[in-house]
């Protein structure tokens, strides 16, 4: 004979009926195992939104002008930028003359070095990527005997400034060089 647990074990077992919920109900039910999903998927989608933005909107000078100092220029180089613009072309098409002014201030060395090596990174990186084919110099030779990048050609266009351009000894050249190139020969007039 069957014990009595064996027969509570073997009973026929009927699940349940299913409830039947709201409309409500069962949406908190999809968002409570989902939430994480969409909140990531919002957040990624906003990132990627922000770098399309950021990368269409982006402004490509067509002529970019390193100053390498020690002091900063006035208004942050706005002469320079509106005497370039007057005297350059449109490059890139996109209707207007950019001109796009980098400073690297060269502080003496006692008074923050680390502001002098920063700065001496950017220069070296935006020499290494070629940027600037511009350069407004308070000391050229020196400049020259650091970094040896410069063509021999530069001229003082103001007291105690320079305007030297940049050398290329390989492929690798700066943006719209024949453009550059051109406005070289306009400034050296102008500054004749």
């Amino acid at each position: 004979m069957a014990s009595a647990y064996l027969k509570w074990k073997y009973r026929d077992v009927q699940p349940d009926a299913p409830a039947e919920q709201t409309r409500g109900q069962r949406w908190r039910n999809w968002w409570y195992y989902h939430k994480w999903h969409v909140l990531i998927g919002a957040a990624l989608l906003l990132i990627g939104a922000d770098w399309t933005y950021h990368a269409l909107s982006q402004v490509h000078p067509d002529y970019q002008l390193a100053y390498v100092g020690s002091v900063p220029l006035e208004g942050d180089g706005a002469s320079w930028v509106s005497q370039l613009a007057a005297l350059g072309t449109d490059c890139d098409g996109d209707g207007e003359t950019t001109v796009q002014v980098q400073q690297y201030l060269v502080l003496p060395d006692s008074e923050d070095p680390m502001y002098t090596y920063a700065s001496n990174v950017k220069l070296m990186a935006d020499l290494e990527a070629r940027e600037s084919y511009f350069f407004l110099l308070e000391d050229p030779e020196r400049f020259q005997e650091s970094y040896g990048v410069l063509q021999e050609d530069w001229f003082q266009v103001e007291d105690g400034l320079y305007l030297a351009r940049r050398a290329f000894w390989e492929d690798r050249t700066a943006a719209h060089m024949e453009a550059c190139d051109r406005l070289w020969e306009r400034l050296r007039k102008e500054m004749a």
